[in-house]
């Protein structure tokens, strides 16, 4: 069983990671580590602290140079992939820390970061991204819709941040009681498919896929797999009242979808037995995949 944990983790970060095209011409000449960086962590720790230094962080940028922009910050983010976790958060501060001398700028390397760090698939990037929002939470001069933006994005990835515990929010079952999302028992799964469902065709398709997906029910009837529907539509009653359909799942619905990094619908978060988020914001083909690699 640990075997198969181990695999599924790995099938399902693998599923996340997607390359954006990058381009031959660079914005500025890369740092080179030194021989002394004897290890692959240690060359890009030195790159990944460096990487910015031939930046002209006074010229300006225009939608111009966004396409090169967002190739570089690919360059940026593949370095720090393999660098020490720390040394890429404080990288990042300080890149922010010196993008304050021209605002406009700033405002151009927060929206590229969230193009590719919250609007593309990525591994483990959370850290990351709460970097950059740190940043731009803390500068002064923001305006206020914007810092208010930012300041919800990271509310919400804290709340559902990888690797840690999810946010402990609130449901109805299908009994009517009302109780907290950590209150449903796991039983012996080792891993917990949170699937986020409203109204609409695209909704009940998923469902049907997963229902019948052999994979998923292979491991669900094995007791390794729970599948909580998580209802976020407009009609909670019509949709709890259909529990008896599926045996095998326990059918919830919520109003507190907008605490939670859910980017698109239907999707799952995925859990770990202890609640903790394993990944997020999968597709139902990611899923079939996993369950039938």
């Amino acid at each position: 069983m640990k075997k198969f944990f181990a695999l599924f983790s790995l099938i399902l970060l693998s599923l996340t990671a997607a390359k954006v095209g990058a381009q031959s011409q660079t914005m500025f000449e890369y740092p080179v580590a030194p021989d002394t960086c004897t290890t692959l962590e240690s060359r890009c720790n030195y790159s990944t602290t460096h990487f910015w230094d031939n930046f002209d962080f006074h010229k300006p940028l225009t939608e111009d140079t966004d396409s090169i922009l967002q190739a570089t910050f690919v360059d940026y983010l593949q370095i720090m992939g393999a660098a020490n976790k720390n040394v890429g958060k404080s990288s990042v501060r300080l890149l922010m820390n010196k993008a304050q001398a021209n605002h406009p700028n700033f405002m151009r390397f927060m929206a590229t970061a969230e193009f590719i760090l919250y609007y593309t698939p990525q591994p483990l990037v959370d850290d990351v991204y709460l970097s950059f929002l740190q940043s731009a939470v803390d500068a002064t001069w923001m305006k206020k819709d914007a810092k208010a933006h930012y300041s919800e994005q990271m509310r919400t990835i804290n709340n559902t941040k990888l690797g840690s515990e999810i946010y402990n929010f609130s449901i109805t079952d299908a009994s009517g009681v009302k109780k907290k999302i950590n209150d449903v028992p796991v039983d012996t799964a080792e891993i917990v498919l949170l699937f986020f469902t409203g109204d609409g065709v695209e909704s009940s398709l998923a469902r049907t896929r997963i229902e019948t997906d052999l994979g998923v029910n292979d491991l669900v009837s094995q007791g390794y797999t729970k599948v909580i529907n998580v209802y976020v539509g407009d009609k909670p009653k019509d949709f709890l009242a259909e529990a008896d359909k599926y045996p095998n799942w326990t059918l919830v619905a919520t109003t507190e979808q907008k605490n939670l990094d859910i980017r698109i619908l239907p999707s799952f978060i995925v859990l770990d037995n202890a609640h903790r988020v394993m990944n997020k914001n999968q597709y139902v083909d990611d899923i079939k995949r996993a369950f039938n690699p």
